[in-house]
């Protein structure tokens, strides 16, 4: 898969920023695609251990599923940022809780790169991998659900 151009780089980061602005809710949904790029880079990166290739698979599905949730991410930063509006950095009055689900992603997703990392060094098993990014997915459904009410 070809990496797009700065070109294609440039007009997304404008469509983000019509979306999500470039304060609270665009640095939510940012966290959360930093953390899903770690994860791509340690599953890509060159093994350090033996990995069969199930397990190798295992976790590719696992950040498929993650990569799926990106979209739906995007999707709540931008109602919360049209319902909540932007107050600066400040969390406002009635967002907290879906930007604590937001931040919670972002943190688990973080530590799901960390544990595919520790499973590549075989210090960690899959299991690990796969509660991580469960725990992630977890967050993103409360905050749909958030925004749902």
């Amino acid at each position: 898969m070809m990496k797009p151009g700065p070109f294609a780089r440039r007009r997304e980061a404008k469509k983000l920023d019509s979306e999500l602005g470039n304060l609270l809710w665009r640095q939510a949904h940012d966290r959360f695609a930093r953390s899903l790029d770690r994860y791509w880079q340690v599953v890509e990166s060159e093994r350090t251990s033996p990995v069969p290739k199930e397990e190798y698979n295992g976790l590719v599905n696992a950040g498929n599923a993650l990569v799926d949730a990106l979209a739906t991410v995007r999707s709540i930063c931008a109602e919360a940022r049209e319902r909540y509006g932007e107050h600066e950095l400040n969390v406002p009055a009635g967002a907290h809780e879906v930007h604590r689900m937001m931040s919670r992603a972002a943190n688990d997703l973080a530590a799901t790169a960390q544990a595919a990392a520790m499973y590549k060094r075989g210090q960690a098993n899959l299991l690990s991998v796969g509660r991580r990014a469960e725990k992630v997915l977890d967050s993103v459904t409360a905050a749909e659900d958030l925004m749902k009410r």
